[in-house]
C-alpha cells in the first residue's frame, strides 16, 4: 500500500473516532466531572473571566454560572442559587442531555440500528422554540440580578 494512501486512510479513522468522541453524553460527562475535581476555592477566589464584566465592569447574563454550576457539583446548593440560579437547570440540563446521547449511542452498537451523527440531538433541539426559551429565561434572571448588583445587593 502506498504512503500517501495509508495516511488518507488513518485521517479518516481519526476523524472518525474524533467525531464519536465530541457528542453531548462524552462532552457532558467530562464537564460535570472536572467541575466535581476542580477546587470550589479555585473557582470562588479567582479573577472574573467574562470578557464582558472585564470590558465593561458589568455582569453578563451567564456571569456566575460556572461558580454555580462548581458549587453545586461540591454540595452546596445555597452557593450555587446565590452565584446564579439557573445553575441547577444547568446541570440538569446538562446531565439529561448526556444521558440521553449516551442511550442513543449504546442502543446504536446493535447490530442493524440506525447510526446517528454525534450532533443528532443538539441539532433536534435547535429547531424547536428550547433555545428561545433558554435566552429568554437567562435575560429574565439578568433582569432580575443586574438592578440588585448595581445597588450592592447581589454579588457575582
Amino acid at each position: 500500500m502506498q504512503p500517501a494512501r495509508m495516511m488518507r486512510e488513518s485521517g479518516l479513522v481519526a476523524r472518525r473516532v474524533s467525531a464519536q468522541l465530541v457528542r453531548p453524553s462524552v462532552l457532558g460527562t467530562l464537564g460535570l466531572f472536572t467541575g466535581v475535581i476542580i477546587p470550589f476555592g479555585w473557582i470562588e477566589q479567582g479573577p472574573p473571566i467574562c470578557m464582558f464584566k472585564l470590558m465593561t465592569g458589568m455582569p453578563c447574563p451567564g456571569c456566575g454560572l460556572t461558580r454555580s454550576v462548581v458549587a453545586l457539583l461540591h454540595g452546596d446548593l445555597t452557593t450555587s442559587l446565590h452565584f446564579h440560579p439557573l445553575g441547577v437547570l444547568f446541570v440538569l440540563l446538562v446531565l439529561v442531555l448526556a444521558i440521553v446521547d449516551g442511550w442513543v449511542w449504546w442502543r446504536a452498537k446493535r447490530p442493524g440500528a440506525p447510526v446517528r451523527p454525534p450532533s443528532w440531538l443538539l441539532e433536534r433541539l435547535a429547531v424547536t422554540p428550547a433555545p428561545w426559551v433558554a435566552v429568554a429565561v437567562l435575560m429574565l434572571v439578568w433582569a432580575v440580578r443586574l438592578p440588585l448588583y448595581v445597588v450592592g445587593a447581589w454579588v457575582y
